[in-house]
């Protein structure tokens, strides 16, 4: 079978993986090569060329840009204005808060600092940064539990994850933290990227069934990938997908609606190359563990914008 450039094939026989009721599901050479090119990343690899580099930060430019755009048009903050990134990863986003007018202080917590590291992937990490960088001061970052912030109450106008919800545990606990280190009025922003879209389960969760995540218990996959690339591989897989928060859509709406804060929009966006494959593969939605549903195989995104009462 042919998806875009892929070529994609079940081999001869089928080959097929056995799941403890009893139930076969197809081993799809290809799937997980195809899953995870189709997008361009923006964490820097050894032997990223110059080019390489600046469509990464071009894309981090683009996607800040319209995070900015969407806070001033959520609430009327003030000049002046402190923002908390949680999760911020390499900072990206800090620095790139900090060029804007309106925000005095762009914070940034996460429990590793990539370009704070002294090892090949600090200096990738520093080198994507010093793209995006304009002598701006405001900046600061912290090793920092997210669960347990050492900041004082209601001192951030902003407060925002992107891309770390899915990743911190327990997440109730951080997200009662944002709402405390926030004023009275200010905003809260969360994109999640959910647990049970086709790569949901990030790049080391990804094997050749499609939607294994969604389809299997932890200690099927760890055979399933055991069958396909041994043991060793099989524990480490399964140990990324034990860090993530298993939620669904559903799951992520009522803990979040749980907090008390205002929910000023609610998105969730489709995954088109998700529809594509459910298309090419129907069985997977007959084949989900129980409370998965279609909606959770296909929403790639979900963007929450809360204000605090």
């Amino acid at each position: 079978m042919r998806l875009g450039d892929t070529t994609m094939t079940a081999g001869a026989g089928p080959r097929t993986f056995t799941r403890g009721d009893g139930e076969a599901l197809r081993v799809v050479e290809g799937f997980r090569d195809y899953v995870l090119s189709y997008r361009a990343a923006v964490t820097p690899k050894p032997g990223w060329s110059e080019a390489d580099y600046e469509a990464a930060a071009e894309k981090k430019r683009r996607r800040l840009r319209r995070l900015s755009e969407s806070l001033r048009r959520m609430a009327s903050l003030p000049d002046g204005a402190r923002v908390l990134d949680v999760g911020c990863g390499d900072g990206a986003n800090c620095v790139l808060l900090a060029r804007e007018r309106w925000v005095a202080l762009a914070a940034g917590i996460d429990l590793q600092l990539p370009a704070c590291g002294v090892d090949e992937r600090g200096e990738r990490a520093r080198r994507l940064i010093q793209r995006l960088a304009g002598g701006e001061s405001g900046v600061c970052l912290l090793q920092m539990d997210g669960t347990r912030m050492g900041f004082a109450s209601e001192g951030f106008d902003v407060a925002m994850s992107r891309s770390a919800m899915e990743h911190i545990k327990p997440v109730g606990q951080v997200l009662a933290e944002m709402v405390r280190v926030v004023r009275r009025g200010g905003l809260i922003y969360l994109g999640i990227d959910p647990f049970f879209w086709v790569r949901g389960c990030h790049k080391r969760g990804v094997v050749d069934v499609p939607w294994a995540h969604a389809r299997l218990t932890l200690d099927e996959y760890q055979r399933l990938v055991t069958e396909l690339e041994g043991e060793d591989a099989a524990a480490k897989r399964r140990q990324r997908l034990e860090t993530l928060n298993r939620f669904t859509v559903a799951t992520w709406r009522e803990t979040v609606s749980a907090l008390p804060c205002d929910v000023l929009d609610w998105k969730e966006t489709t995954s088109e190359i998700g529809q594509r494959l459910l298309e090419q593969f129907p069985e997977v939605e007959e084949t989900l563990l129980p409370g998965v549903e279609t909606t959770d195989l296909l929403t790639e995104r979900i963007e929450v914008w809360l204000r605090k009462g």
